[in-house]
């Protein structure tokens, strides 16, 4: 799927970015050399009701305490005048791109409208490697033109361990929660988030989550209603659901289908060398 040009962004992603830019130019003049967006935005350009837009802002120094207050109000300022979609990302040098993002330090970032300095969570392996196959260029040097660090085993390996850890203590989460893991939110968040990890352990390529419901349709096809209703909360959430009267079956249905999921990606201990592999 090929990234979408700049003026075939959506109006909003275009409003939002151009702001960001114009303002970090007028309060930090030579601060900004590029601005990038990676995330679901990248695959063929999808964007529905609810999507992030999701930047990395490459700047020419480490922002001083003074700049970061200026940054600060930067994103306070695109809060006020965007409220939605949430706008997340980070600011890094050129030269961090080039090596992992594990040796980033930390630095000022946003996420979910809450601005810090720190580690920011999209400063990972998966980040990089949607740059560089699937980012968008707003301004500054192209992203084929950067170096951008990549390394199979080490993204494989990352993304073993994040269904192993955090996704795995996200469904034992469910089983305490009923309430929460029965809500349709929760039916798009985990059927489509976690086997979006698992599409990348088995193919070696990224995808977005709506690619990764069409994915698991294919491979997980006894958990097809399930996955089509997480495909139908994120992309089409006016049309009826099948789980209208029966909240608690498509509760019990997505742990099915993370159980299963999560099971098969912590299996696959190595890259695929030769094509994807078949869970």
């Amino acid at each position: 799927m090929t990234a979408p040009g700049r003026d075939e962004l959506p109006e909003v992603v275009q409003s939002v970015t151009a702001a960001h830019a114009e303002l970090l130019g007028q309060r930090l003049p030579g601060l900004l050399e590029g601005l990038h967006l990676h995330g679901s935005i990248g695959f063929g350009g999808e964007f529905v009701a609810g999507s992030d837009i999701d930047f990395v802002a490459v700047v020419s120094r480490r922002p001083t305490e003074d700049e970061i207050e200026a940054l600060r109000q930067v994103h306070a300022e695109l809060e006020r005048r965007w409220p939605e979609p949430a706008y997340d990302g980070f600011y890094l040098l050129e030269t961090d791109l080039a090596g992992r993002p594990q040796d980033v330090p930390e630095g000022p970032g946003v996420l979910h409208q809450w601005f810090d300095v720190g580690t920011h969570a999209d400063v990972t392996d998966i980040t990089w490697r949607e740059l560089r196959d699937h980012g968008i260029t707003l301004c500054g040097k192209e992203l084929r033109d950067l170096e951008i660090w990549s390394d199979d085993v080490a993204l494989h390996r990352a993304t073993r361990e994040n269904l192993d850890t955090y996704w795995r203590m996200q469904l034992e989460a469910m089983h305490h929660h009923p309430r929460e893991a029965s809500l349709p939110q929760a039916a798009e968040w985990g059927g489509l988030g976690a086997p979006r990890l698992v599409h990348l352990l088995v193919t070696g390529h990224p995808t977005s989550k709506s690619g990764a419901g069409r994915w698991a349709i294919k491979a997980y096809p006894q958990h097809r209603e399930l996955v089509e209703e997480a495909l139908r909360v994120r992309e089409r959430p006016d049309d009826p659901s099948t789980y209208a009267a029966e909240p608690d079956r498509r509760r019990r249905d997505l742990i099915a289908l993370m159980t299963e999921v999560i099971a098969d990606g912590v299996a696959l201990t190595d890259p695929p060398a030769d094509g994807a592999r078949v869970p």
